[in-house]
């Protein structure tokens, strides 16, 4: 069992320093770079670096976007990250091994630009649900422990502190949630469970507090619908 590196709270307060794709960024010392919408995934991208420590060795253009269904607003995310610590993490890989003897990427200064950047390969990456990326990684890959950046995005404060009670969670969103809201959070709960499947990270914990959320999202719509009460999850 891979252990779990979540500390735990029913807190639910969020600055807006605390966007996943600004953290994971921070954590692997880059500033964050965005694509204009509709350009193509270049094979490399030059990321600046904002702490001389360790940096990522690839970036991930991810998207969710079938090539066919592509537009002119067509921008996916630039998520960085560490192959050696998904290798670790994830059960599947996605990230392409490197010719024997490929230098680790190694910070360099432009002149013009005033400051270090580091020129790191770029892999187009599909997944089930491209937005949540940045949060499973952040906390698959052990980088963050405020469990509260998790439940907050997860569900609405009033549901978290009832968890891991699965019908009191469930019976509170069906009542507090607005059905726009309550569509946000079945999408992106739906979304991030699809990209645990799809990628298998191995804590445990961090899968089950994400499994818990989806499933009460689930029944507060069942409830929602029916207007029933709460009912066991099929897991």
């Amino acid at each position: 069992m891979h252990p779990s590196r979540l500390s735990h709270t029913t807190q639910c307060v969020l600055s807006p320093h605390d966007e996943p794709l600004d953290l994971l960024c921070r954590q692997f010392n880059v500033a964050k770079v965005t694509l204009p919408p509709g350009s193509p995934i270049p094979s490399t991208i030059d990321m600046r670096v904002i702490k001389d420590a360790h940096v990522p060795s690839h970036v991930l253009a991810v998207f969710d976007t079938q090539e066919s269904e592509r537009g002119p607003s067509f921008q996916p995310i630039i998520v960085p990250i560490r192959a050696d610590l998904y290798t670790k993490d994830f059960r599947k890989n996605i990230i392409p091994q490197s010719p024997p003897g490929t230098p680790y990427p190694v910070p360099h200064w432009i002149a013009n630009l005033g400051g270090q950047y580091v020129t790191l390969p770029v892999v187009p990456t599909l997944v089930p649900h491209a937005s949540s990326i940045p949060l499973l990684f952040l906390f698959a890959l052990g980088l963050e422990r405020r469990s509260q950046l998790l439940y907050c995005r997860l569900l609405p404060s009033e549901v978290i502190e009832e968890f891991p009670a699965f019908p009191a969670m469930a019976q509170s969103m069906a009542r507090l949630c607005a059905d726009d809201q309550l569509l946000s959070y079945i999408r992106f709960n739906q979304g991030l469970w699809k990209n645990i499947l799809a990628l298998g990270p191995r804590d445990t914990e961090f899968t089950r507090v994400v499994q818990t959320a989806w499933n009460a999202t689930v029944e507060a719509r069942y409830i929602r619908q029916h207007g029933a009460v709460a009912r066991t999850p099929n897991i």
